[in-house]
This record gives structure tokens, C-alpha cells and sequence, in this order.
């Protein structure tokens, strides 16, 4: 039993080590030019350069650096734009998309919606309601599943996690189904949602970014007898439009 808590510690305490030593490399190569050779970043970690060249193996398999085309140097991806928080807080976001909502209702004459992230969950932030009668209108503060809105959609094909985590649980079929639907999204910009969720309803929802990441997303609703194909790409137009008129933000992962 000694023997195993001793190999035990000294496990973790490799992997500290390890981790360690992942973010030096990471940091030199950040802080002196982001395009260094492998020799440089062992001289300077003090490591053999086979152990670095280990390091750099997996980070390079995990997408977080990456090799020039010309020459053998190492350099930090846009992959790292991924975990850094935004800089804006959802009060702010609210605060500046809310136009957006209500510009987007007046002209489509349905209900408009502003959706975050969270985890494998998303919740509505904002909603803006037309004048009728007749219209769509979900909670603010419910929790809703990703694979079966447009609002889920877009946030699932923006994150590999999320998408590997429903692939790991379910069948080949849907794995493919899913891998087809969200490089789809991502090549046209928007995501679709026609009676999926609740029957005769229908949505458009677009990615709202800042920094390449998904900070929201932006999406109009309505009743699938008169909210159909032309209405839904009127109102992506004009989304698009709205967003893309924004300083801060982009409908584009540029």
C-alpha cells in the first residue's frame, strides 16, 4: 500500500512538473516573437531538446501551435483566442445587442432572441416581442439542450468539445449526421431550426463573435405558417446587416 501512495505522488508531481513546463515553452514562444526554433526554446527552458520536441509534439497535436511553412519554427495558434474570456461582460453585451433585438422584431414583425453559452447548456438573455396576437415566446432563464434549436446549433458547431462529448455517447449515424450539420452551419454562417424543436415553429439564428469566439448568439423566431423560407432569409440579411454594423462584433470567425 506504501509503494502505491509513493508512485501515486510522484505521478502528480510529474504532472505539475509537466504542466509546468508546457507553459514555459508556451511563454517563450509568445514573448520573443512567436516564431522560434526548436533549439532556442530548449536553451532556454534548460531541457534536452528531444523532451521539448515532446512538448511541442502535443501541443502541436492539440492544435495550439503550429509549424511555418519555410522554416522548422514553432509558433502559437489562434487556438488560444478560445480561452481567454471576453473582455466584454454580459451586461455589455446586452446593453449593445439590445438595439439589434428591437431593430430586428420591428422589421420581421417576430420575436428576437439573445442567447449565451453555458457549458453544454444555453440561456436566453434578452427577448424582444412583436405587437401581435399570435407569437413565439420562450423563457428567459431556462436552460435549453444544444442539438435541437438553431441556437444550440451554432454554439455546437463552434465547440469541438461539446461536439466530441455528444459523438462519444451516441451511435455512428449520428456522429456523421452531426459532423455534415455543423460544418455546414459554420460554411453558410447561420443555423436553421424548422419545427425541430416545437412543432409550426421556426428560427434563423446567426453567431455573434468577438475575438473569433462565440460570445452569443442572435436569433429570430416565429410561427412556420408565415414565418417560412423567405421570411427566414429576409431576416438573416438583415441580421447579418445589424451585427456587422457593429464595431465590437463580427458574424464572421475573422
Amino acid at each position: 500500500m506504501d509503494n502505491i501512495i509513493v508512485l501515486f505522488i510522484i505521478a502528480e508531481l510529474f504532472m505539475i512538473q509537466s504542466i509546468g513546463r508546457a507553459f514555459e515553452i508556451l511563454e517563450y514562444i509568445a514573448f520573443n516573437g512567436n516564431f522560434v526554433r526548436l533549439n532556442d526554446i530548449a536553451d532556454a527552458v534548460g531541457l534536452k531538446k528531444t523532451t521539448v520536441h515532446n512538448f511541442l509534439h502535443t501541443l502541436k497535436e492539440l492544435g495550439y501551435i503550429e509549424q511555418d511553412e519555410l522554416t522548422p519554427r514553432y509558433r502559437i495558434t489562434y487556438k488560444f483566442q478560445c480561452l481567454y474570456s471576453p473582455d466584454v461582460s454580459l451586461f455589455q453585451i446586452k446593453k449593445e445587442l439590445k438595439p439589434v433585438l428591437e431593430n430586428l422584431t420591428e422589421s420581421t414583425g417576430e420575436t428576437s432572441y439573445l442567447a449565451i453559452q453555458m457549458g453544454s447548456y444555453f440561456r436566453h438573455e434578452l427577448k424582444c416581442e412583436p405587437n401581435r396576437s399570435v407569437r413565439i415566446s420562450l423563457d428567459l432563464g431556462k436552460e435549453y439542450e444544444m442539438t435541437t434549436t438553431a441556437i444550440g446549433k451554432v454554439f455546437l458547431s463552434y465547440s469541438d468539445h461539446l461536439q466530441a462529448s455528444l459523438i462519444k455517447f451516441n451511435d455512428e449515424n449520428f456522429s456523421q449526421a452531426l459532423r455534415e450539420e455543423t460544418k455546414e452551419i459554420k460554411e453558410n454562417g447561420y443555423a436553421l431550426d424548422l419545427c425541430q424543436y416545437e412543432a409550426d415553429l421556426n428560427c434563423v439564428a446567426v453567431p455573434v463573435f468577438h475575438h473569433r469566439k462565440v460570445i452569443a448568439v442572435v436569433c429570430v423566431s416565429g410561427p412556420a405558417y408565415r414565418f417560412g423560407e423567405k421570411e427566414i432569409q429576409t431576416s438573416l440579411v438583415k441580421m447579418k446587416k445589424l451585427l456587422s454594423n457593429l464595431e465590437k462584433y463580427s458574424v464572421k470567425q475573422v
